[in-house]
């Protein structure tokens, strides 16, 4: 050991304003993670609860309500719409509902349900409608295709929603289902 020097545990004056600005870094990238862990540690809402939400006559929860009962709401809201025993309009709601939670876990649900065989009109419907308010721009190429849908109220969904984005790329969309498009309820919707 005789005149060997110990590595230094403290870094040089650079060194540590390196190590500082990490710090910060890593602390500025962690601590949104930090809270979005905390905010998902909330049990999600039981079935009963959110059944009860969506089932109201006059009434129907707020963007804040759905909020405040957090991210994992969506299980619960896919769990309501899998049940067979909740009253379809309830699986409506809930497939709407899910717009309040732009996840990819949601957009996978939304698009799923858009295009189970043998679903619904009305709740293809409310699952196109769902994806553009959730994701906005972002979900023209999975609702472009509903143009098509052979159910005009469908159509009529779907350019809603499209016409809604407002972008150069949805305007085209929109521009081409004119040229074929006959259904005068969808025309109108297509806004051009």
């Amino acid at each position: 050991m005789g005149g060997r020097r110990r590595p230094r545990l403290l870094p040089c004056a650079p060194m540590r304003l390196v190590l500082a600005l990490v710090v910060a870094l890593l602390a500025a990238v962690t601590a949104p993670n930090v809270a979005a862990a905390q905010a998902t540690a909330q049990a999600a809402p039981s079935k009963e609860q959110v059944r009860a939400m969506l089932s109201g006559v006059d009434t129907a929860p707020s963007a804040e309500t759905w909020r405040r009962l957090g991210p994992d709401t969506l299980l619960t809201l896919v769990a309501l719409y899998d049940d067979p025993s909740t009253p379809f309009f309830v699986r409506m709601r809930a497939v709407s509902a899910a717009a309040h939670y732009p996840t990819p876990a949601t957009k996978t649900f939304l698009e799923a349900v858009a295009r189970a065989p043998g679903q619904r009109d009305l709740i293809v419907r409310r699952a196109i409608v769902a994806l553009g308010q959730a994701f906005g721009a972002e979900a023209l190429a999975s609702v472009r295709p509903y143009l098509a849908h052979p159910e005009p109220s469908v159509r009529e969904g779907a350019a809603r929603t499209i016409a809604a984005m407002d972008t150069p790329a949805a305007r085209a969309a929109l521009e081409a289902r004119a040229n074929v498009e006959t259904d005068p309820t969808v025309r109108a919707a297509l806004g051009l």
